[in-house]
Formats: structure tokens, C-alpha cells, sequence
């Protein structure tokens, strides 16, 4: 198809939108975009019938470009290390851009998994070339029910192909991401911030202090949750100093925050091989009324239950979170039954995707569990994850790593008081900053066509 051709199809789609009183990036009621009154009426109709006449003769939809492109984001603060690091994160990560085209001017937007692309991922999703969008997922009453056979191989194996062909299904039906998978369960979002790290290590002369004051800027911001890092005595620093900080940190975001915040704390497995670290962890700060403990050790079916039978006995509401380096929601199947041993599943939102985490989710709540996906380094994985929770009831809230990227125009949301108004424009709310783009990333994409 030839550059003006698309320009033209473009052009007619958004004609016929406006006859049809809804433009196909904006709902119904956006008084930005409602009908002049020169479409009233039988030169509606006409217009409308002329159009549907001129475009029921261009080919069906198909996929027929998929990019690949470096970027990079930013995080709102210098964010430093966990309990395996080597190093602070820093202020920026870097991630992959896809975009997915089809013949008629509209595009997915989304975002890899954590690696880089391969050689064998660029093989691989060839395999979306030519396809009709409309067929890679079964659909029921309008909802996304599954993969369809001929996909399910490539999207199992890249789940977070999700992300941009949800975009671009949302986009071609003209809602949003959440309405393919589910009716509104909440108005709004609840978020935390994820990115209170080791700041007490990195910067010596300020202690826990650093922390507090990251910890208070978060609640200036709005938010009612965050997530600590802990397990500074795998590495960073003396096992039972380590122990001893990581417990002050607890004590002393409490003592600033007072009683309504909830506070998750993560450990990254800081306390492998170390159990009764952990409980004494636990224990020490009882009476910080911590909301979940996530990742103390690797997770084994041993080991969780031995923890959940001591918290029970000691009469402990915190919750256990974990799963987040866990690729299949068959793999959560030994924590939920026939005892839950996580209280919290956390499947990471683009390493598993929409339909894998919807699948997690009906696990979850036949158990009596929550799930909130993990998102880490990316604004888009952010986007995924608010859209779940706005149809997912027992998805109580989402992940906020507090990131950007500039490559990416978000349209539609808007956060207060710890929480997002999720977007109503179709897919994601996402499309590419084109003067951006060009000037930071094209010179470096992967153009798969």
C-alpha cells in the first residue's frame, strides 16, 4: 500500500467515526469531539452510507509491519539497589518498543518483556504478518476469552505480545483495553510506589533518614501504599546488621507515616537460606502492622507452609506475596491448593500478559487470594497493569514504578489521591511521539515487514 493510500483510509475512517458520532480514539461524550449539527439528519445518513459503500470494497484488516525499537524511560527519582543488585538502578531503564501496524493506519503500542529481542523472537513473530487481528484471540460476547490455535504457540511463548495487540484490538474495535477483558469493577485504581530501595545504603551520611524522606514524598504525592526493599544483609551489608537495618527501616517509615499506610515490604530473596531471619523480621515488626511480605526466600511449597503454620500460630495478619519470576499460572497451582500458601499472586504484567494473568486471577480467587501483577521499568507495563485491575476484582490495586517514557503519549489518565482513573480511549490510550521517536530511536529499530 502506498503512503498516500494509507493516508487516505486514515482520513475516511475518521470521517465515518464522526458520522457515527464517536471518533475512534475518543468516547462518546468527549465534548472536544461531539457531531456538529451539520450531521444531523438525513446528510448523516447519506454520508454514512457513502462511506461504508467506499470502504466495504478496501481488503480486509491485516498486520502488515511490526517494529521493534530501543528506549528508554525515567524514573521520577534516582532509584537505588535491592538484594540482589549490583549497582543503584539509577534514574533510567531501558526497554523495547513494539508497534504493531496493519494495512489500514492503525497501530498496536506495547512493550517487550524484560530481555531484548532475538533472533529468535524476530523469527518468530513473523508469524503475525498477514494475520487478521481480529483472529489471534477467541472472542465471546465481545470479551477476549483465549488464543486461538493457530496463535496460541507464539503467544504463550511471548506473552507480552499481549500489551500491543490488545492495543490494537481495543483500538479496531474502538474501546478500551479493560472492556476485552471485562466489565468495570471499580471507578478508579488503587496504586503504590514501588520504588523505595536501599537509598539508606547508597547515601551513607543520611541512614534510614533517606528512606523516610522518599517514603514521605510519596504520601505528599498521594499515595496510600508503598513497597520497601529489603534483605541488606544478603549483601550489601553484615547478615545480622543487614537484619537490624532492614527492621529499623520498618520502624521508622511507620513512626513518619502514622497508621493508614500501607506498607509492603519486598525482599527479593534476601532471606535465602535464611528462614528464621525472616521470621524474626516478621516478628520484630508485628506491631508495624505490615501489609504483605513479599519474596523473603525462593518459593517452595516447604518452606511456604512452614512459614504460613508459624504466622498462624503467632497470630500474624501480614499477607505473603510472591511469583513474580514465575512464567505460568499453572505454576501457582501447589501455592493455592489445596492449602494458599501466597496470599498475593504476582505474576509479572507483561511477562504473563493479559490472558495469562485473567487465568491466574479465577485461580486466585477460588482460593481466597488477591493477585496484583508485578511491573517493574516500564510506564506501559504501569498501563497494563491499571487496566487489569479495573476489571479484575480481586486485583485490588496495581504496581506504580513511577516512570515515563518519552517515546510514548498517554492519553486519558489521571491520578489523584493514590489512585488512576483508568483511560476510555480505545486500546491503551497509547500512541508514539513521532518527533521523539525519530530523533532518539528509529535509527536503531527493527523493521520486521
Amino acid at each position: 500500500m502506498t503512503a498516500r493510500r494509507a493516508k487516505t483510509l486514515v482520513h475516511l475512517f475518521r470521517v465515518l467515526a464522526l458520522a457515527s458520532q464517536t471518533h475512534p480514539l475518543y468516547p462518546p461524550g468527549n465534548t472536544r469531539y461531539r457531531r456538529d449539527s451539520v450531521y444531523h439528519g438525513r446528510t448523516t445518513m447519506q454520508r454514512r452510507h457513502f462511506l461504508l459503500s467506499s470502504l466495504s470494497a478496501l481488503p480486509p484488516v491485516r498486520i502488515n509491519r511490526i517494529t521493534l525499537a530501543p528506549i528508554q524511560g525515567q524514573f521520577h527519582k534516582f532509584v537505588a539497589m535491592n538484594a540482589y543488585d549490583k549497582a543503584p538502578k539509577g534514574r533510567a531503564y531501558d526497554g523495547t518498543l513494539v508497534r504493531i501496524a496493519t494495512n489500514q493506519g492503525l497501530e498496536g503500542v506495547g512493550t517487550m518483556s524484560y530481555p531484548a529481542p532475538d533472533a529468535k523472537f524476530q523469527q518468530a513473530v513473523r508469524a503475525l504478518l498477514n494475520a487478521n487481528p481480529f483472529e489471534i484471540y477467541a472472542m465471546n460476547d465481545g470479551l477476549v476469552a483465549g488464543r486461538k490455535p493457530a496463535f496460541a504457540a507464539l503467544l504463550t511463548e511471548y506473552k507480552h505480545l499481549d500489551g500491543p495487540l490488545f492495543d490494537l484490538l481495543g483500538k479496531l474495535h474502538r474501546k478500551p483495553c479493560w472492556k476485552l477483558m471485562g466489565a468495570s469493577t471499580r471507578e478508579r485504581v488503587e496504586t503504590y510506589d514501588g520504588t523505595l530501595y536501599f537509598s539508606d545504603v547508597w547515601f551513607k551520611d543520611r541512614g534510614v533518614a533517606a528512606v523516610v524522606d522518599e517514603v514521605e514524598e510519596a504520601l505528599r504525592q498521594g499515595y496510600g501504599g508503598v513497597k520497601l526493599k529489603l534483605g541488606r544483609g544478603s549483601k550489601w551489608m553484615a547478615k545480622e546488621e543487614g537484619l537490624a537495618r532492614d527492621i529499623n527501616v520498618v520502624h521508622a517509615v511507620r513512626k513518619a507515616s502514622g497508621p493508614s499506610l500501607k506498607i509492603m515490604v519486598d525482599a527479593n530473596n534476601g532471606y535465602r537460606d535464611d528462614f528464621e531471619g525472616a521470621w524474626k523480621l516478621l516478628a520484630e515488626t508485628k506491631r508495624d502492622e505490615v501489609y504483605w511480605l513479599e519474596e523473603p526466600f525462593p518459593e517452595t511449597v516447604e518452606s511456604y507452609t512452614r512459614l504460613q503454620e508459624r504466622m498462624e500460630k503467632a497470630g500474624m495478619k501480614t499477607l505473603i506475596a510472591d511469583g513474580e519470576n514465575l512464567r505460568e499460572a499453572s505454576q501457582f497451582e501447589p501455592y493455592l491448593k489445596p492449602n494458599r500458601l501466597m496470599d498475593v499472586v504476582q505474576l509479572d504484567i507483561r511477562t504473563g500478559g493479559f490472558v495469562e494473568n485473567l487465568r491466574l486471577a479465577k485461580m486466585a480467587e477460588s482460593a481466597g487470594a488477591v493477585t496484583v501483577p508485578h511491573n517493574w521499568g516500564s510506564q506501559i507495563g504501569v498501563f497494563m497493569g491499571l487496566h487489569f485491575a479495573k476489571v479484575v476484582a480481586n486485583a485490588p490495586m496495581a504496581e506504580d514504578d513511577r516512570s515515563s517514557c518519552d517515546a510514548v503519549i498517554a492519553e486519558g489518565y489521571s491520578f489523584a489521591g493514590g489512585s488512576y482513573e483508568v483511560s476510555e480511549l480505545p486500546g491503551l490510550g497509547l500512541r508514539v511521539d513521532e518527533e521523539v521517536y525519530a530523533r532518539k530511536y528509529r535509527s536503531k529499530e527493527i523493521v520486521i515487514s
